[in-house]
């Protein structure tokens, strides 16, 4: 039993994802997109100070919360949560394990139908995913290219004109896009 009072309407429904409502949900579960993000301004997390991810983490909750886009959002500092409740966003897949077990500034914003969650402080300043029930990839990032184009106007990402997308790991440099299904 979850015991953050935010996090009890979550466990009264099952995730947009889950519902086995989307294209070919007889074969297909979930369709997902993440984008990796980082602050232009800030160096990569693994370097940062607990005052950087302390700053990145207060500019990111009020980007995010001004953002139309997001609007209605449940925004959590995850560095407050009970392990009980880590582990029920973990298990809804809102969190990745790495975020729930972290130390520091951290938090993640939750859309209400849980189709995306916003990661702060992860492997990276920010990750973006988006999930939707069974094969529905195009929807997956339409939806995502919206979220990331309100926050991209307003902070700078770490970007290179030859590289694309700065990120912590080598491999998802460049759009910083990972999907799976």
């Amino acid at each position: 039993m979850v015991t953050n009072p935010d996090l009890n309407r979550l466990t009264q429904q099952c995730g947009e994802w889950l519902r086995a409502s989307g294209p070919e949900s007889d074969i297909v579960i979930s369709s997902r997109i993440r984008l990796a993000r980082n602050l232009a301004e800030f160096p990569f997390i693994r370097r940062c100070t607990e005052q950087d991810r302390a700053s990145i983490e207060k500019s990111l909750r009020e980007k995010l919360l001004s953002a139309k886009e997001l609007q209605g959002a449940l925004y959590l500092n995850v560095d407050g949560l009970e392990r009980v409740d880590r582990q029920f966003l973990v298990e809804r897949q809102l969190i990745s394990r790495e975020l729930a077990d972290s130390v520091g500034a951290r938090s993640v914003a939750i859309d209400a139908h849980e189709q995306f969650s916003l990661m702060v402080n992860e492997e990276d300043h920010l990750r973006i995913q988006l999930m939707k029930s069974g094969l529905d990839l195009r929807s997956a990032w339409d939806q995502i290219n919206k979220i990331d184009d309100a926050i991209e106007q307003r902070v700078a990402y770490a970007f290179h004109e030859r590289l694309g997308y700065l990120t912590a790991c080598p491999t998802n440099v460049g759009t910083g896009m990972r999907v799976s299904v």
